[in-house]
């Protein structure tokens, strides 16, 4: 049987079963799946909870049952860190910083590094953890930044940014992202963690002027204050000198990676790529997540 005949539901069925991983001969779990968007962990924690640490849960117990995993590669994120990273110093990288998450999105993702943790030292699950910056190209659902921004300016309507726009973040194209954790996959070592940091670090407020730029849309215009998030944290910085030493350095320049991904967001054939994408679009998809609650609690009652 092959995998790419399977169904999505039955394929998320089957990953379940540590049969499944036998009957299969895999070797290797790089564990991508989450959901992660900040602004919606505000609206509906539990989904998080759910997905981010109940699903690592099922895929560690069936790694662990298979006794065929040779290495289980767990993808977190640079937002475990909270603020703690704000300040460029030895605490940034990432034996010596502590976890710190300021929001349900990076709570439930530092629980789920716990497990991993816990699996590698209870099983001895041969397991890598990486905590990477943002990474943006091509294909990317416009729930996030760059998308969302390209999206409503092609539309010809206003960008919406958080606040003054002041916080930092840390970008990395989708191929510098992909080489990194093809790197930390075979040449790292076991039972660490690897940060994937970018250098190419921008406020919001910058990203925004730059696709008006690119997209010859007046920033005067275009771009429009709201409220801010719950809790914005202002910057995250990592030290990935350890992931560099492996080999890996960053190629793709800003500039040239935002060219190419609004390039392929402008092509007409992808305006049918997603289905719908409206309520992704909106300033804070919280207000959706938080109808969709109400709803649901109506209908139940």
């Amino acid at each position: 049987m092959a995998i790419s005949s399977l169904s999505k539901e039955i394929f998320a069925q089957q990953i379940c079963s540590d049969s499944f991983y036998k009957r299969e001969a895999i070797d290797t779990v790089m564990h991508f799946a989450a959901q992660t968007h900040v602004d919606n962990s505000f609206g509906n924690s539990f989904v998080f909870t759910e997905t981010n640490i109940l699903g690592t849960h099922v895929l560690l117990e069936a790694s662990v049952l298979s006794k065929s995993i040779k290495r289980f590669l767990h993808v977190s994120t640079d937002e475990v860190y909270g603020e703690t990273s704000y300040v460029q110093s030895a605490s940034s990288c990432e034996t010596a910083s502590m976890l710190a998450p300021t929001n349900p999105y990076s709570a439930s993702k530092a629980a789920a590094e716990m497990l991993v943790m816990a699996y590698g030292q209870s099983y001895g699950l041969p397991y890598v953890i990486t905590r990477g910056n943002n990474v943006f190209g091509p294909r990317q659902y416009p729930e996030k930044a760059i998308p969302k921004f390209i999206h409503l300016l092609s539309r010809d309507r206003q960008i919406p940014i958080h606040g003054d726009g002041s916080a930092l973040r840390s970008y990395m194209f989708v191929t510098d992202a992909a080489a990194a954790f093809d790197s930390i996959l075979h040449k790292g070592v076991g039972q660490n963690i690897y940060n994937i940091g970018a250098s190419e670090e921008r406020s919001v407020l910058s990203v925004a002027e730059d696709l008006c730029e690119m997209m010859s849309k007046s920033s005067a215009k275009f771009i429009v204050h709201v409220k801010d998030r719950a809790f914005n944290d202002r910057r995250y910085f990592v030290d990935c000198s350890k992931l560099e030493n492996l080999g890996w350095s960053q190629k793709v320049e800003w500039h040239e990676g935002l060219r190419v991904t609004v390039e392929w967001y402008l092509e007409s054939s992808r305006s049918e790529y997603w289905v719908d994408i409206d309520s992704a679009l909106l300033a804070h998809p919280l207000a959706k997540a938080k109808q969709n609650v109400e709803i649901t609690s109506k209908n139940e009652a």
